[in-house]
């Protein structure tokens, strides 16, 4: 069972070469599950493997009745008292009762499969909608592997797939003013596949998962743990400059105390209370404290993601996005060397016209967002070559696409443009 498990965890922890996320995502679906896994085979092999408990019985319990009280106190909980406490009378009600330490793997194994819960959401519901971020990343990925001569090829598959996705979003458009005016009262309401940022509110809505999730795991294990984990970082750094010994931790103590009843024939009962020492939580203090920093570190990058991609997300920052690839491979019409400066401010409203046409009309968000996808798991040469190669596949677009945003005297300097590439 312990090899399952590290076939599982040596699954989880390999990097796949396909990844349609950001690093923040990864954080939380790959590492943190990869960690996750690795802790509960830690603990589990103690647990099932070892003696997690070990109780000093009576001088004169046998060898079988010393096994028993074992498992009897493993079972039943034990409970904490300081060293400088008297015990409790047996009516008294037990103060710090240690009740989770049987039940640590589960609670490991829960987590990870809640870390890993958001990325099965993400490819779930992106799959249906034509347009997901994987089939994309994996047309790319492939340029890695291809010669010169199968590059381009392997650019203009990826071009079809992404315009083939827009061209069926669009279809069913109607581009006049009551059909524009329709399509943001529909966004505003319920984002679906034909409106063109499905997919973006999906990966917000999966964000927003991924942080939801790293803040509930401090509730988690404040409802499974107790004494306020959600504090449990700050206790331990005060701890450590006050110089105290985590021996007496009341959170995870080594020496516990354990109450249990032995039936004899009649009514003859005998109530023993014995004291017992649970070297697994040992590994449980250092494995809590590693996990409540590490929650800290991912819920601080799971918020800084969200922060950007809503930025990105912006109509600034899709046209920024765009037109820094377009100048850089001279596909705008942008020059400093015209001769009136009337004729240059003309040829730049122009230009900016078209660009807003080919952003907002013919990407829309959901395409930007796959841009940026690609630009995050690969470089800027990539991103540079496809989002060229979707201008050029613009240009050639019919003229009712982006009529909306460009005018007769715009549209035949597209056509004029997308004959001097062409040649």
């Amino acid at each position: 069972m312990v090899w399952q498990f590290i076939d599982v965890f040596k699954k989880v922890s390999s990097s796949s070469r396909i990844q349609d996320d950001d690093f923040a995502d990864r954080l939380s679906r790959r590492y943190t599950v990869a960690l996750l896994i690795l802790f509960c085979i830690l603990v589990g092999s103690s647990q099932f493997v070892g003696s997690p408990i070990a109780c000093w019985a009576p001088a004169q319990f046998t060898g079988a009745m010393t096994q028993y009280a074992n498992y009897i106190c493993w079972i039943a909980n034990t409970y904490y008292v300081p060293s400088d406490d008297t015990l409790p009378n047996p009516t008294e009600p037990r103060q710090h009762r240690i009740n989770y330490y049987q039940w640590v793997p589960f609670i490991l194994g829960l987590m990870a499969f809640l870390f890993y819960s958001p990325f099965c959401v993400w490819h779930l519901l992106a799959k249906p909608s034509g347009l997901d971020a994987k089939s994309v990343m994996k047309i790319i990925t492939s340029m890695d592997q291809s010669s010169v001569d199968s590059r381009d090829k392997t650019m203009r598959n990826a071009v079809k797939l992404i315009d083939r996705a827009i061209d069926y979003h669009r279809d069913c458009y109607d581009y006049s003013f009551l059909g524009r005016m329709r399509r943001r009262i529909s966004r505003c309401l319920l984002p679906n596949n034909r409106s063109g940022y499905y997919i973006t509110a999906l990966y917000i809505f999966v964000k927003f998962l991924y942080l939801l999730n790293v803040c509930g795991q401090f509730f988690l294990l404040n409802a499974f743990m107790g004494h306020n984990f959600s504090m449990y970082g700050f206790d331990v750094i005060r701890d450590l400059f006050a110089g105290k010994d985590f021996w007496e931790s009341p959170r995870f103590p080594r020496v516990t105390m354990c109450d249990f009843v032995i039936r004899t024939l009649g009514e003859n009962n005998h109530r023993n209370t014995i004291q017992c020492t649970l070297p697994i939580n040992l590994f449980n203090e250092k494995i809590f404290i590693f996990i409540w920093f590490w929650l800290c570190l991912v819920c601080a990058f799971s918020l800084y993601s969200v922060m950007v991609w809503l930025y990105c997300f912006s109509s600034s920052s899709r046209i920024s996005f765009v037109k820094r690839y377009l100048k850089v491979n001279d596909r705008l019409g942008y020059s400093t060397n015209h001769h009136s400066s009337s004729a240059s401010s003309s040829t730049t409203l122009i230009d900016n016209k078209i660009l807003d046409a080919f952003v907002y009309e013919y990407l829309k968000q959901d395409g930007i967002f796959l841009l940026r996808i690609v630009k995050k798991n690969t470089n800027d040469i990539v991103v540079g070559e496809l989002v060229c190669a979707l201008w050029d596949n613009f240009k050639r677009y019919p003229r009712h696409v982006i009529q909306n945003q460009c005018d007769e005297k715009e549209m035949e300097k597209l056509t004029q443009q997308n004959g001097d590439y062409n040649n």
